[in-house]
């Protein structure tokens, strides 16, 4: 059951509404990939940090961010790990790869992101009433005066422009804009796995009331999927539509995968 819209559900269901039925409707949970397990880890040092920062006005040491992002890392992958097919082989060093890169990320983000926030709050949940027939819920990292912050991990560079087509800036903008009657610069620090050193990358925007209202038209089409229980499965050559990415492909009716049908 649906009781409010969060980012991360609305941006899978206009990804896949396959994808989004299985994991929210049905509740077919798969385990997290090494990717996922990276941010997770990456993302606990960064609250831990920053939840004494507001009180200290002082970074932790990279160690204790570390410690913080290992603990978190090995946890989230306690109960499995989504690896496609082809690399169940090599799990044990896929792992520990993942393990070396949130290190390394969280090394890089006590070098140079940590230093640039002065949080006003962390972690703060909101439910907001903007007059749908579902509130709009999430959790915010970190927030500072006129600005919220997010971590984002990768073994790329974004393409430039990459932020604007994101909806989790303008989801959150929103939510930030409800509580502190400013609108925010929402930026990006984009941390980048790379084999010889990690490196960041920024990027920032501000929405306009156009980005406002174009969420909200793609919020109230959500609401119609609901309703009628009508979820398309994603585009057919998508990226999100393959084995190493969608751990429902191997099950999914979609890709002619799933139960033996029987021909007529």
């Amino acid at each position: 059951m649906i009781h409010a819209i969060h980012q991360s559900t609305l941006s899978m269901a206009l990804r896949c509404g396959e994808q989004f039925r299985r994991r929210y409707l049905q509740e077919e949970i798969i385990p997290p990939s090494i990717a996922a397990a990276r941010g997770t880890g990456l993302h606990k040092a960064n609250e831990v940090n920053l939840r004494q920062k507001v009180r200290t006005k002082v970074d932790l040491p990279a160690s204790d961010l570390r410690d913080a992002a290992r603990d978190s890392y090995t946890r989230s992958l306690r109960n499995g790990v989504f690896l496609p097919k082809a690399d169940h082989g090599a799990k044990a060093s896929l792992v520990n790869e993942g393990l070396n890169q949130c290190l390394a990320l969280t090394d890089l983000y006590r070098r140079e992101v940590a230093p640039e926030i002065v949080p006003i709050e962390v972690e703060r949940e909101f439910i907001i009433d903007i007059g749908l027939d579902l509130p709009l819920a999430g959790r915010i990292d970190h927030e500072q005066h006129k600005r919220v912050d997010d971590l984002k991990t990768s073994t790329r560079s974004w393409a430039d422009g990459k932020i604007n087509s994101e909806i989790q800036p303008v989801f959150y903008s929103m939510a930030h804009e409800h509580e502190f009657k400013t609108r925010p610069e929402f930026r990006y620090h984009i941390l980048i796995a790379l084999k010889k050193e990690p490196k960041r990358q920024v990027q920032a925007r501000v929405c306009t009331d156009a980005d406002y209202r174009a969420l909200i038209a793609r919020l109230e089409m959500f609401l119609k999927m609901l309703k009628a229980g009508v979820f398309l499965p994603a585009e057919i050559g998508s990226w999100v539509c393959s084995p190493k990415w969608c751990g429902y492909w191997t099950t999914c009716r979609y890709v002619g995968n799933g139960p033996a049908a029987r021909w007529i």
